[in-house]
Order: C-alpha cells, then sequence, then structure tokens
C-alpha cells in the first residue's frame, strides 16, 4: 500500500512538472517573443523574464532585438550610361515589429532574404540612376543616403528598422570586355531568382495561412460538434427519463424487448440461464410476474 501510494506520488509530481515546463517560458534580455496560440497571435513580449503561457496550446516564436549586421555579397549593377561595376555593401536592422516580421517571412532568416532582396533592389535603382564615374567619385555619401531611404521604407512595412546601409567598396569588374549578352544574361538570371523568391516567399505565406486556417475550423468544428453530442445526450436522457416515469412497467417492457431483439439477433445464440431468471420474465407473461414451478 505505501509503494503504491509512493508511485502515485511519484506520477503526480512527474505530472506536475511536465506541466509546469509547458507553461512558462523565458525571455532573455536580448529577445522578444511571440505568442501563438494555433497559429494565431496572442501576445507580443518584450520584457525579459519568467512568462506564462497555456501549456500544450501555446508556442512561442523569439526574436533578436538586438541590431543585426547583414553582409550582402557583391553585387554587380549597371550605371546609366551602360557600364558594369561591382558594389559590395552591408546593413544594419533590427526587428522592430516582431508580428509583423512573422507574418510577412516567419523569422530573422526570412527577414535577412527578403532584406537582400531590398538592398539588391535599391542599388540597382540608385545606382542605374548614376553615371559611372559619379558611381565611383565623392558622391558616395548621397548614393548611401538615397539607397539608405528607400530601403528603410520598404522595410519597415516587414517590421524592420534598418539603422544603416554602407557601400564596402565599387569597383571595375576584373573582366570590364565580357560582351554585352553575357550581362543582359546575368541581369536577367538575377531578376529571374528574385521574382522566385517572392512568389516562394509568398507561397509559404499562403500555406501557412491556410494550415492556420485549417486548424482553427477543425478546432471550432469539433467543439460544436461536442456541444451538439451533449445536447442530444441530454435530450435522449431526458426523453427516456419522461418515459420511465409516464410507464415504468411499460418502459420495462420496452427495455426487456430491445433486450431480446440485442440477444437472438443471432442465430446460433447460445445462452446459460435460469428459466425463471429477471431476463425471460415476459415470455411467459406479459405483465412481468414470473410463474413459479410446479
Amino acid at each position: 500500500m505505501t509503494n503504491l501510494k509512493s508511485l502515485i506520488a511519484l506520477i503526480i509530481l512527474g505530472a506536475s512538472v511536465v506541466l509546469l515546463g509547458a507553461s512558462v517560458f523565458t525571455v532573455r534580455e536580448t529577445e522578444q517573443a511571440l505568442v501563438l496560440e494555433l497559429g494565431s497571435w496572442k501576445k507580443t513580449v518584450t520584457e525579459a523574464g519568467l512568462h506564462f503561457k497555456t501549456p500544450f496550446l501555446q508556442d512561442v516564436v523569439y526574436f533578436d532585438k538586438r541590431i543585426i549586421l547583414l553582409d550582402t555579397p557583391e553585387l554587380i549593377v549597371i550605371t546609366q550610361d551602360q557600364k558594369r561595376i561591382i558594389v559590395d555593401a552591408f546593413t544594419q536592422f533590427r526587428v522592430e515589429d516582431p508580428l509583423k516580421v512573422y507574418q510577412a517571412v516567419r523569422n530573422v532568416a526570412g527577414a535577412e532574404s527578403r532584406l537582400s532582396i531590398i538592398i539588391n533592389s535599391n542599388l540597382r535603382k540608385v545606382f542605374g540612376g548614376r553615371e559611372f564615374k559619379d558611381a565611383l567619385s565623392g558622391e558616395r555619401r548621397a548614393l548611401r543616403k538615397a539607397i539608405s531611404d528607400s530601403v528603410k521604407d520598404e522595410a519597415e512595412a516587414l517590421g524592420i528598422k534598418v539603422v544603416d546601409v554602407r557601400i564596402k567598396r565599387t569597383d571595375l569588374p576584373a573582366e570590364n570586355s565580357k560582351p554585352i549578352f553575357d550581362s543582359m544574361i546575368a541581369e536577367r538570371e538575377q531578376v529571374a531568382r528574385e521574382i522566385r523568391a517572392r512568389g516562394e516567399e509568398q507561397a509559404i505565406r499562403i500555406k501557412s495561412k491556410a494550415d492556420r486556417d485549417r486548424i482553427v475550423l477543425l478546432a471550432e468544428a469539433e467543439r460544436e460538434a461536442q456541444k451538439l453530442r451533449g445536447l442530444g445526450d441530454a435530450t435522449a436522457a431526458k426523453i427516456f427519463a419522461d418515459a420511465y416515469n409516464q410507464d415504468p412497467e411499460f418502459y420495462a417492457f420496452y427495455r426487456s424487448m430491445i433486450a431480446y431483439n440485442v440477444a437472438f439477433k443471432e442465430k446460433n445464440t447460445t445462452m446459460v440461464l435460469s428459466p425463471t431468471s429477471d431476463f425471460f420474465k415476459y415470455f411467459g407473461d406479459m405483465t412481468g410476474k414470473n410463474k413459479k414451478k410446479k
């Protein structure tokens, strides 16, 4: 008996520990978190410390709130006078609105991928509006400001705050004599990659929303079904109770008929019972009174 009590106590203790572990989460000083319930946003936590959530129903997605350095690969751009130059830039950003980031690109990796596309696009746009001599001259500060301003506007819609955009290097490509045809192919391939990246991002967003909506609809349908089943069971129980109260003898007779139908439904049914048992009380007398053996 003592061992059984100890086992029960251990089981209860273990379940309590598991429940407690699933109910709390920690946010560090350098983090912010989203609490999601079935994929839907419930709250944003920006304060560091120990926080609580609904166990097994709510999930937590963390985002770094420090400044993140994004070093984009070198990019070949074409100036206004159709000259090719290499631009090497990096960006400093941080997650300003984690909910927007989650809804748009899911996580920081997605934000970096999308921000890289935005930076490359704006590098092409800004340098494409300048002549070759201006891109390599002392107007780099004006170029950097123009790129930074345009990137900030687009990144803000994603919940990202761009702190700074810096140009590390602008230089002539090693193969200046490369045919224009190859340049056009590279340009078109880059545009195609950007379009595919945007398409994949949109597909992921649509699929995530569809999965989230499916979970919510199934949960609501199951809840409504359980509610209807409960109402049906309650109604059935009330009907049976009312019938029994109106005519207990008939109700007992009716239930016995149902039992006979179920018991003798199969032809090869074998039952070992006394003929005078209550189960057969309606066989010899419709009133249900068993006759004594003579």
